[in-house]
């Protein structure tokens, strides 16, 4: 199974440089959460159109017209 890595933003506080580097360091991180997302979703649908072609042929199989 995937597993995201998808860190909890910072919370803002009074010390406005370290809220600056801790917001960069969070944006840098996850900058690469749409790419796991995207691989994702391309490798699920990729496992539910092979389960589809298999219940095509199953179908054309026992189809005694076809």
């Amino acid at each position: 199974m995937t597993q995201f890595i998808n860190y909890a933003m910072p919370m803002y506080s009074q010390d406005h440089d370290t809220y600056c580097r801790q917001m960069y360091e969070w944006h840098m991180k996850m900058h690469h959460y749409q790419e796991q997302l995207r691989s994702y979703h391309l490798e699920r649908a990729k496992f539910f159109q092979g389960l589809a072609g298999e219940r095509e042929k199953e179908k054309s199989n026992n189809d005694p017209a076809a």
